[in-house]
């Protein structure tokens, strides 16, 4: 300050006094200065409006000018912001402005100029005139360091900021160092540090440098709108997503699906909180996601570039299921496309957890080992699993021989349904046993339906329910807790519906009837639409709506609406009839009806005239109704499934009563460490039950027949098998047809089992 006094109080010197400061001591020696009498003129006032550039010429005018503010020439000024305003304009621009000032003449008046972050170029201007421009012209305080920061905004961006160029000069008047300014001028070649945000995104990164969200996951709309609650929020940006709460990932089936911003922002939240995530396959996609537009589908279609030998693979699998169970199915179609890019692999990507999904498992049949499908279908798809379950028929009303029959055939016509194909040794049975017509010992179904308890009793008439599904439903029933008796009926020729739906018009109780069975296998109303090698993936639609049923009818019975519920068919139907496509020579003249199956019987018909081995008359001697593969000339082709003819699969039918099951019953084998296999003395052994059982058989894994049980007494059953070799078997044990039990028996040699006994009675 004595330099200053010096210099206004010598009026030889007519030439401006360049003050040079730093950020430290500014407003302290600004506030000297004043203190002096100095009258402060700010550069911001130059400014012809908010947003331009001051008027430097009308600065020189004016300090050479006799009256500035009405004041006499021997007036003292001190300059407030010229230098961080030059120092904006570059080095080059600062020097030359600086070199014209410093030789401005002031007269009597004394001009000031308080100059920051221009140290280095004032001191070049000391290099180029050292003689004149001396220290009675310009004084250096101790520290000179500056570092100013000025951030420029587009003035449409959601930021605070101050408004223009005369507002950022103002600043620097009062002696702030960092500021964000709103305005379209632009500065080239600053001396400090100056740096632009262009959009939003650079706006936040302005806020939060260490934001660790690159710039290309959201869209110049959706940083807009992040800046807008980032303002809003103070600045913090964990208060933007505050919303998703401590954890994002429990409300993934909230957000997961849309596209407006607060689905954006759930995803972003997602990122920011990616290492907090626990579920390791929505931590693999939003770590390896890289745009919003691809979140969805990465979650969907991530898991089909993961092999599943990968270590993660089984983790991944789990999880992605429960991410996507309520998705679309036009989410999961697509997804189911992309996975057919390598069949082998595809297999282990799908879930049960859609129809399109299921179908594709039913599809891959025709294309991959049917051991690998099964295998995988364990864990994908259990029904489908289930569905080809060997079913053992054991209907008592039906003789031992054609019980066997009846459980070989349909666990072959299962398995060349899924696989699509029909073998020739099985077309040779089915054209034999069209001749044969061994279902004319069945009972009908009438008689089945006289025979039963039927109070309190609620039908279900599931229309072309075969007996096919039987081993899915004993399934379902014991999952439900749910005890069934399934009985054989034969159905009446013609195999149609208004020939076999008498018994529920008849039925005084209550009643309902299910038809989407049917509906299915007819293109009209099923949607699906046969084609030479088409996949029978409708059995995926015909094992849910079986699925309804059996719930609906765990429902009724849990709700004591009933004691019973009776599912009752009125005919099955054939798919292999459809997929043989082979036509018999004779037209029919039933218009298209049944799909060829059936046709009234000509009034000359006898069957030497008319050459049809396969062709059986129905009851009333009205029509003629085929027993093998074929169809009558002429007719209309069916779509996927068809009934109407008398192969077993279309005439054999299902009437099953379901009650509640008892969950006490149990069974376990009676000296189980003693039991001997041998040629002379094959594998016997006694069941313990503490509930009295009814109907007893064991099913031993291997072996098609099951073993009858004989009641020793209401708590005790022998079971003589035909095993004479010794070994471990799994069995499961049946009450009629309700599994209610599994066994190991562990049968030793007669040999081993007397050494054993040596041994025992060695130790005493």
């Amino acid at each position: 300050m004595n330099e200053v006094m010096k210099y206004l109080s010598n009026t030889s010197v007519n030439s401006p006094f360049f003050l040079v400061v730093g950020d430290d001591n500014y407003e302290r020696i600004k506030t000297l200065l004043l203190g002096t009498g100095l009258k402060p003129f700010k550069i911001s006032d130059l400014c012809r409006n908010d947003d331009k550039r001051p008027n430097l010429d009308s600065l020189i005018s004016n300090i050479d000018f006799a009256d500035i503010d009405g004041q006499s020439r021997d007036k003292k000024i001190v300059i407030l912001g010229l230098g961080e305003y030059l120092a904006l304009c570059g080095e080059e621009s600062t020097f030359n402005r600086l070199s014209k000032i410093k030789d401005m003449k002031v007269g009597n008046a004394r001009i000031v100029i308080l100059l920051r972050g221009v140290t280095n170029i004032v001191r070049r201007l000391q290099i180029a005139d050292p003689t004149r421009f001396d220290g009675r012209r310009v004084m250096f305080t101790d520290n000179t360091s500056s570092a100013l920061n000025v951030t420029f905004i587009p003035p449409h961006l959601n930021l605070h900021a101050v408004e223009g160029v005369k507002a950022l000069l103002d600043r620097f008047e009062s002696g702030i160092t960092t500021i964000r300014v709103k305005s379209s001028v632009v500065f080239d070649n600053p001396i400090f540090v100056v740096s632009k945000i262009n959009n939003a995104y650079d706006a936040i990164k302005h806020i939060h440098p260490t934001f660790p969200i690159a710039e290309s996951f959201g869209t110049d709309e959706q940083w807009t709108e992040f800046l807008s609650s980032l303002n809003a929020a103070n600045g913090e940006i964990y208060s933007i997503i505050e919303g998703f709460g401590d954890n994002p990932e429990n409300v993934f089936a909230t957000w997961i699906n849309g596209v407006n911003f607060k689905n954006w922002l759930y995803f972003i939240a997602l990122k920011l909180k990616s290492s907090e995530i626990s579920n390791p396959y929505l931590k693999y996609v939003i770590d390896t996601t890289t745009s919003f537009a691809d979140f969805k589908r990465n979650i969907i279609n991530a898991i089909i570039n993961v092999p599943h030998t990968d270590r993660r693979f089984d983790a991944f699998y789990t999880e992605r299921k429960l991410l996507v169970e309520k998705f679309a199915e036009s989410d999961i179609a697509s997804f189911v496309s992309e996975n057919k890019r390598d069949l082998g692999e595809s297999i282990y990507k799908l879930t049960d957890g859609t129809l399109t999904e299921r179908e594709e498992f039913i599809a891959l049949f025709s294309y991959i080992d049917k051991e690998t499908i099964l295998k995988r279908a364990e864990i994908g798809y259990s029904a489908l699993v289930d569905y080809l379950r060997k079913y053992i028929f054991v209907d008592q009303k039906v003789n031992r021989e054609l019980n066997i029959q009846l459980t070989e055939y349909f666990e072959n016509y299962k398995n060349q349904k899924v696989s699509n194909a029909i073998k020739d040794d099985f077309l040779t049975q089915v054209e034999t046993l069209a001749i044969e017509r061994k279902y004319n010992s069945l009972r009908t179904r009438s008689e089945v339906l006289t025979s039963l308890n039927l109070n309190d009793t609620y039908l279900y008439w599931i229309d072309a329910l075969g007996v096919e599904f039987l081993a899915y439903i004993q399934k379902l029933c014991e999952n439900k807790g749910l005890a069934l008796c399934i009985h054989i009926a034969q159905a009446e020729l013609p195999t149609t519906t208004s020939r076999n739906n008498d018994f529920y018009f008849e039925w005084s109780g209550l009643k309902e009837k299910e038809q989407r069975l049917d509906e299915i296998k007819h293109k009209e109303s099923g949607g699906y639409i046969y084609q030479l090698g088409n996949p029978p993936i409708h059995l995926a639609k015909e094992l849910g709506i079986i699925s309804e049923v059996l719930e609906k009818a765990a429902t009724k019975l849990a709700l004591h609406h009933c004691k019973k519920v009776l599912i009752v068919s009125d005919h099955g139907a054939s798919r292999l009839a459809v997929i043989n496509e082979q036509e018999e020579k004779y037209d029919t003249d039933t218009k298209g009806e049944h799909s060829g199956r059936c046709r009234k019987k000509p009034v000359d018909y006898s069957p030497t005239m008319y050459d049809l081995p396969f062709a059986t008359e129905s009851p009333d001697g009205q029509f003629l109704v085929l027993a093998n593969y074929g169809r009558f000339k002429g007719s209309r082709k069916a779509n996927v499934e068809v009934h109407g003819g008398a192969t077993l699969e279309e005439v054999v039918i299902p009437i099953i009563e379901i009650t509640l099951a008892n969950p006490d019953t149990s069974v376990e084998v009676i000296d189980s460490d003693k039991l001997i296999a041998s040629f002379r003395k094959p594998l016997s052994f006694i069941l313990f039950s503490k509930n009295e059982l009814h109907r007893v058989s064991v099913v031993i894994k291997g072996i098609s027949t099951p073993f009858v049980a004989e009641k020793i007494d209401k708590n005790h059953y022998q079971i003589r098998t035909e095993i004479k070799r010794p070994g471990k078997y799994l069995a499961d044990v049946f009450d009629g047809d309700n599994l209610i039990g599994k066994i190991i028996l562990d049968a030793l040699s007669e040999t081993q089992k007397k050494s054993g006994d040596d041994d025992f009675e060695d130790i005493f």
